[in-house]
C-alpha cells in the first residue's frame, strides 16, 4: 500500500513540473494577443535565400509563390547545388522572367565542408540585402505576404526572427503524428524564445541579418556536425535582446509531410542527432520537460495497475486536468496560426511521441554517418 501511494506523490510532483512549464511558458505565449496584431509595415529590404538539391518538381509548384510576394524591395536567391533532375535549364528560363530572381549554380562542394552549410553560405554571400530570410524548396509561404510579415519583427534590437514551419494535413495517422510532433517543437522553441529564453529555430521559415552571420563567422564554428544551419546556429547566436519571433498566420510557411514511416525516421534521425550539442541550460530545460512528460506516463500507467480505488481516482483526475491544459494550449495556438489543429487521440500521439523520442533520439545521438541529401 506505501508504495502505491509513493507513486501518487511522485504523480503529482511530475504533474507540478508541467503545470510550471504551462504557467511558465506555453499559457503566456499562446494567450499572448501581441503575437498576431503586428501591422507595422515597413520599408526593409529583404533576400530570400533558398537551397535545392533535386528538388524540380517541388520548385515548378513553391518557387512562382516566393517570387510573386506582395513587397516592395526584395531578391530570391536560389541556390541549385548538384542537381541533376534537369533544375539548371528550368531555372535558367524563370531567371530570364523574373528580374529580382538570382540562381547560383553549384557543381561541386569543397571537401570537408558540408553541402546544406556550403550552398547556404554561398547564397548569403550573394545577398544583396541585410536580412536574410530562410526556407526551402519543399515549402510554400502561407500567404502573398510572408516576406512582409517576418520583415516586420525586425528593429534596431533584433538581429533574428523565429517564424513558424508546419506541415500539410493529410489522410492517416503518420501524417497526425508528424503534425503533433512539429506542433509541439513549435511550442516549445517559440514560448522560450517568447521568455526570452531562445533555443533554437526552424530553417524552414527563419531570419536573421547577414551582418550577424558574417560577424559570426557563419557555419564555422559548426562545420564538423552535419545539421545544425538553422536550430544549432540559433542556439550559438541568439540572446535576450536580438531574438524575436512571428507567429502571424500570414508569416507561416508550409511544408509537404513524408508519406512513410521510413522517410520520417531517416528525416528526424538527422534532426535529433544535433540535440547533443545545444548548450547546457537548454538542454537540462529540455531534458526536464522530456522526462517529465515521459514519467507522467508511466506512473500513470503503474498506478492504475498496482494502485487502490482512491489512488486510481487521483490519478485519472489528475490526467484529466493534464489532458485539458493540452487541449487548450494547442487548440488556441493552432488558432492562433490560422488552423485547427485537435485530435481526439491527442493522449495516443504522445504515447508515441514519447517512445519515438527516447528510442530514436538515443540512436540519432549516437550515430555518426549522415548525409543532407
Amino acid at each position: 500500500m506505501e508504495q502505491i501511494h509513493l507513486i501518487s506523490i511522485i504523480f503529482i510532483i511530475v504533474f507540478l513540473i508541467h503545470a510550471y512549464f504551462y504557467l511558465k511558458y506555453f499559457i503566456p505565449f499562446t494567450f499572448d494577443k501581441k503575437q498576431i496584431a503586428q501591422e507595422n509595415h515597413v520599408n526593409k529590404s529583404v533576400s530570400v535565400v533558398i537551397c535545392a538539391h533535386n528538388e524540380l518538381e517541388n520548385l515548378k509548384i513553391n518557387l512562382p509563390l516566393f517570387l510573386n510576394q506582395e513587397f516592395e524591395d526584395y531578391e530570391v536567391i536560389l541556390v541549385n547545388d548538384r542537381s541533376i533532375d534537369g533544375s539548371k535549364e528550368w531555372l535558367k528560363c524563370q531567371e530570364k522572367s523574373f528580374s529580382h530572381l538570382k540562381v547560383i549554380h553549384i557543381e561541386e562542394t569543397p571537401e570537408n565542408f558540408n553541402s546544406k552549410k556550403y550552398a547556404l553560405t554561398k547564397g548569403i554571400e550573394e545577398a544583396q540585402h541585410d536580412i536574410i530570410l530562410l526556407s526551402d524548396a519543399d515549402c510554400q509561404p502561407a500567404s502573398v505576404h510572408w516576406v512582409d510579415r517576418m520583415a516586420q519583427s525586425f528593429n534596431d534590437s533584433k538581429s533574428i526572427v523565429l517564424g513558424v514551419s508546419l506541415y500539410k494535413k493529410r489522410k492517416g495517422f503518420l501524417n497526425q503524428f508528424i503534425r503533433f510532433e512539429t506542433f509541439q517543437t513549435a511550442l516549445l522553441y517559440l514560448s522560450f524564445a517568447f521568455k526570452k529564453e531562445a533555443y533554437m529555430g526552424i530553417g524552414r521559415n527563419l531570419a536573421y541579418r547577414k551582418s550577424l552571420f558574417m560577424a559570426t563567422e557563419g557555419f564555422q564554428e559548426l562545420s564538423p556536425i552535419l545539421g545544425g544551419d538553422d536550430d544549432l546556429w540559433v542556439n550559438r547566436h541568439s540572446n535576450k535582446e536580438n531574438t524575436t519571433i512571428c507567429t502571424h498566420p500570414e508569416s507561416l510557411t508550409f511544408s509537404k509531410p513524408k508519406e512513410k514511416w521510413s522517410e520520417f525516421f531517416h528525416q528526424k534521425k538527422r534532426h535529433l542527432s544535433v540535440g547533443k550539442y545545444y548548450k547546457t541550460k537548454d538542454k537540462f530545460k529540455l531534458g526536464v520537460f522530456h522526462f517529465a512528460q515521459t514519467l507522467l506516463w508511466i506512473l500513470f500507467i503503474l498506478g492504475l495497475v498496482l494502485g487502490n480505488p482512491t489512488d486510481c481516482l487521483i490519478l485519472s483526475l489528475v490526467i484529466l486536468m493534464y489532458l485539458a491544459g493540452q487541449y487548450v494550449v494547442f487548440y488556441k495556438l493552432s488558432i492562433n496560426f490560422g488552423i485547427r489543429f485537435m485530435h481526439y487521440n491527442l493522449p495516443v500521439l504522445e504515447i508515441l511521441f514519447i517512445i519515438y523520442y527516447w528510442i530514436w533520439g538515443i540512436f540519432a545521438s549516437l550515430s555518426k554517418h549522415l548525409k543532407w541529401k
